[in-house]
């Protein structure tokens, strides 16, 4: 049996290989995709634009534009006379916001009364405007009345009682000091692209056999279609350890990200998430007859793995079913073990449970995948 799956192994990696344009295919496109989704996916919103409408004119108003004007987030700060003016920019999508600051402003904080400003923000971009909103209300509290209420005690000119001394938070982030994007979407992105690579070439292989005539030659073969089914599974895992060292020397030494965690585990995590991708992709293409199905079928399947992984949005803001859903999703898994290994340093013990879930998703996938192509050869 082991000489018989050997060959298969031997036959999916030379059809796999020979072509120089496929062996490119392989290496290029996710090293490709990894360079860019490292600067293009990202949350953080940067280079702002917010109209300003001045109607103070006052020093504590241009205080607060030069706070903002200082800011790395905010590149452009166009400034009209009315708001009716600036809506114009607002509504064609020039500025993500228009600041009025009003007439008193700079008043009222020197007499130490409460001042306030207006932030109209444009909803179409609602994540993109949140963000804004507290970067701008960061900066308007530190000014000393905008969003928090109180002016500080030396702005007041030392007239009326003194506030109560506001309470100091210190913020230590763990895992990742400086708040860095990339350092939480590249270990994401590694099993993003696993995942993409075992998937497409596992429900690949059998169509392409189909339409090149050669799947029934290999039914007459000696091997059992049991055999036929887990030569055609483990191809994918060897290109998913050859990828997974590419981007973990890419990601720690270009990018910078450190890798904390224990590289036996790294590996073990990954061997087990390309084969449950490649069981997927085996029973998609045991059910399709055409590689451009095949395509479209794992396009499908791809992208709500994606969705249902927390890689875009937080597992825990979705419906209950949807939750339930994630824990049969072999890329949450994925995710959180990645995580945990290069910027966690975690444990063993704390992954167990995750290696576990993957295991068991990658046992259940094998075995349907492999069921379904029995029955399909005979």
């Amino acid at each position: 049996m082991l000489q018989r799956l050997s060959a298969i192994v031997r036959k999916e990696l030379i059809t796999m290989l020979r072509d120089p344009r496929a062996r490119l295919s392989l290496i290029i496109p996710p090293i490709i995709q990894l360079f860019v989704f490292s600067s293009a996916a990202t949350m953080e919103v940067k280079n702002i634009a917010v109209a300003v409408v001045d109607l103070d004119r006052g020093p504590y108003a241009l205080d607060v534009q030069q706070r903002l004007a200082g800011s790395r987030s905010f590149t452009r700060l166009p400034r009209y006379a009315n708001v009716a003016s600036a809506r114009g920019a607002l509504e064609r999508e020039q500025v993500i916001g228009i600041l009025v600051l009003p007439s008193g402003f700079s008043a009222d904080l020197s007499a130490g009364r409460p001042a306030s400003a207006q932030l109209l923000l444009d909803g179409r971009r609602s994540n993109a405007a949140q963000i804004t909103a507290q970067y701008v209300s960061t900066i308007m509290a530190a000014e000393g009345a905008p969003l928090s209420g109180a002016p500080p005690q030396a702005r007041t000119g030392g007239a009326g009682p003194a506030p109560p001394p506001n309470a100091e938070v210190v913020i230590d982030n763990w895992f990742n000091p400086n708040l860095e994007y990339q350092w939480f979407m590249m270990p994401n992105l590694v099993g993003m692209l696993s995942l993409a690579v075992a998937l497409m070439i596992t429900a690949l292989s059998v169509a392409r056999e189909r339409e090149l005539g050669t799947f029934d030659q290999t039914l007459v073969s000696p091997a059992t279609p049991i055999e036929i089914a887990l030569g055609k599974l483990l191809p994918p895992l060897l290109v998913a350890s050859v990828q997974a060292t590419l981007y973990l020397l890419i990601v720690t030494l270009l990018y910078g990200v450190p890798f904390r965690g224990n590289l036996l585990v790294f590996y073990a995590a990954i061997l087990t998430f390309a084969e449950a991708c490649a069981g997927v992709g085996l029973f998609i293409s045991s059910l399709v007859h055409t590689q451009q199905q095949a395509f479209l079928g794992a396009f499908a399947v791809l992208l709500p793995f994606a969705l249902l992984s927390g890689f875009a949005t937080p597992v825990e803001n979705m419906p209950w079913w949807l939750q339930f859903v994630t824990t049969i999703n072999p890329l949450a898994h994925m995710l959180r073990l990645m995580q945990g290994l290069f910027l966690k340093g975690a444990s063993v013990a704390s992954m167990a449970q995750d290696l576990v879930k993957l295991l068991e998703i990658a046992l259940c996938t094998t075995a349907a995948a492999v069921l379904l192509f029995r029955r399909k050869a005979a």
